[in-house]
């Protein structure tokens, strides 16, 4: 796939109602690009799908996540889907893969290895943007780079060093940091999407620090209503949507196949995205 056409895969995955942000392309591209795949029909596309890699600190196969797998409308049920498929996944090397699935999809995963590791829910909600900021939240530019991939290393199972130096710095996104006893105690991003705007990752200490970043976070919305994407075994994450008067609107399960990966789900109060883990 070339980087134009990823802007196409993004505009399938908005008519399906999944939402992506704005610039998503770019910090995706970033990420891998040799991750994205797209099937062609007499030269036009059919479908899409990203197999994304990820490595460790020695530069070893990490983590693959698949995402924005999508067989145009009208060309369904031929199998032009499950081709692309099996060929993005041949090319993976990693013990673990992952995916986030609709709840409709599961049982067709679970045929090729992957089982539910657990729920995600993508919540809803309207703020009063302009806000001041809390206490000890500034912008994530003021800290140093290396304190934000270190702690995005607690919580995220491989090295994305590339992604975050575009995810926390594309126009229109907005990147904060908490501050506390002089080191970096969470961080997290809001961007515009084709409706609304949509926070994640949210990563904190605790539930007062994810509870400022917050707080900060949908004070700096580009765009109304705001979507939070929340790890459902964590219980201080569905407080902080639900005490904010946030509805839920949609859920995944986030699904391996291989050993689910080790990090802090402590830590973690948003999902970064349903396409990249």
């Amino acid at each position: 796939m070339e980087r134009t056409e990823l802007d196409f895969a993004l505009k399938l995955a908005a008519t399906e109602g999944w939402n992506p942000g704005l610039r998503d392309a770019d910090a995706f591209w970033a990420a891998d690009p040799e991750g994205f795949h797209l099937g062609l029909l007499d030269g036009r596309p059919a479908a899409s799908i990203s197999a994304v890699r990820y490595l460790d600190e020695d530069g070893a196969p990490a983590l693959d996540f698949i995402g924005l797998y999508i067989v145009v409308p009208g060309l369904r049920g031929h199998g032009y889907g499950l081709r692309l498929w099996d060929h993005a996944l041949a090319g993976l090397k990693a013990p673990t893969v992952g995916l986030d699935s609709v709840l409709a999809q599961q049982d067709t995963y679970r045929k090729d290895g992957f089982e539910v590791s657990r729920r995600n829910c993508r919540y809803e909600g309207r703020f009063d943007a302009g806000k001041a900021l809390p206490a000890g939240v500034r912008p994530l530019a003021e800290f140093p780079l290396a304190e934000a991939l270190a702690y995005d290393r607690r919580c995220f199972p491989a090295r994305r060093e590339a992604f975050l130096r575009a995810w926390l710095t594309l126009p229109g996104h907005t990147a904060l940091g908490l501050e506390r006893g002089g080191g970096l105690a969470g961080f997290g991003v809001i961007r515009p999407c084709g409706v609304g705007s949509k926070i994640g990752p949210l990563f904190a200490d605790d539930d007062a620090a994810a509870s400022a970043l917050f707080q900060g976070l949908c004070a700096s919305a580009p765009l109304l209503p705001v979507y939070f994407d929340v790890p459902m075994p964590h219980a201080g994450a569905v407080r902080l949507a639900e005490s904010h008067g946030m509805r839920p609107v949609f859920e995944t399960g986030r699904m391996y196949r291989g050993p689910a990966p080790e990090i802090d789900l402590g830590r973690e109060f948003g999902v970064t995205s349903f396409e990249l883990g």
